[in-house]
């Protein structure tokens, strides 16, 4: 049978282009997908908006105390505390927010003979509530129950961020409770720091940095491992002071060191006397 000369060879023709134009828009394609920026995940800022701003903490007078002091809080109750020691630093509540240490009275008594002394409160966040209206709560709570011991109040306060505590909140939520702790207590006319490990810190309030003196924690250790963690970093800043868990002959005491960098800055930590 004969059939029409040159349709086969218009097909292939036809065949040819179509190809060579997917192709074509294969290679396009991929070059645009090639121009285009890598997709990044927004990172959340370390504080919610409603985050009340802190004040950078203003400079006190040069004073110095003895470099070496203690912390006291529940756990010491009934216990001798120590006669030396520079400074003092007791704990106002009983291990979690909103409770009670019941030996605080007595423990306030004992740190107003030493150089300089100042209290802690211990700090969380069930996950419910408003973070800020949650954290002032705490605040006022402790004040309160600090103030029926001692009715002229301490002007240093410290944060105690443990992960022992409830934190059920993010990051982000959990910054804000202590943020707002920090405002609350400058707002009360006192300073204020962060107690912490940089794990802790890091777990519970992400990569905030408060730009407030910090207390680093090193658990069991010896005097000279706390000055060697004088140069280590907490919530962005180079540690005020330095605690370490020591063996006395009686119990396991924590002990306290002043770094370097404050020796002449107590006023800074610690109400004088």
């Amino acid at each position: 049978m004969s059939r029409p000369r040159g349709r086969g060879r218009s097909a292939l023709v036809g065949v040819g282009l179509f190809l060579v134009l997917l192709a074509g828009g294969a290679v396009l394609a991929l070059t645009s997908k090639a121009q285009q920026p890598p997709l990044t995940m927004a990172i959340p800022p370390p504080l919610l908006p409603a985050a009340p701003p802190l004040r950078s903490p203003h400079p006190a007078p040069a004073a110095t105390v003895t470099t070496v002091g203690y912390d006291v809080s529940h756990p010491q109750c009934g216990r001798t505390l120590p006669t030396d020691g520079g400074f003092a630093i007791v704990g106002v509540t009983g291990g979690r927010p909103m409770s009670t240490n019941q030996c605080v009275g007595t423990q306030l008594r004992w740190a107003a003979n030493k150089q300089g002394r100042a209290v802690y409160v211990n700090t969380g966040y069930p996950g419910v509530g408003d973070p800020v209206a949650y954290g002032r709560a705490v605040v006022d709570d402790a004040v309160a129950r600090e103030r029926a011991q001692s009715p002229s109040g301490t002007t240093a306060w410290w944060l105690d961020v443990e992960t022992e505590n409830t934190w059920a909140g993010t990051t982000q939520e959990n910054a804000t409770v202590l943020d707002a702790m920090a405002a609350r207590l400058q707002e009360l006319g006192v300073r204020v720091g962060i107690y912490s490990t940089p794990q802790m810190w890091e777990e519970i309030a992400g990569s905030w940095s408060p730009g407030l003196p910090v207390w680093y924690a090193i658990g069991p250790g010896s005097a000279a491992q706390a000055a060697a963690a004088c140069s280590s970093e907490l919530a962005g800043s180079s540690p005020a002071l330095v605690q370490w868990v020591q063996d006395t002959s009686h119990d396991r005491l924590d002990h306290n060191l002043v770094c370097p960098a404050y020796r002449n800055r107590a006023g800074e930590l610690f109400q004088l006397r």
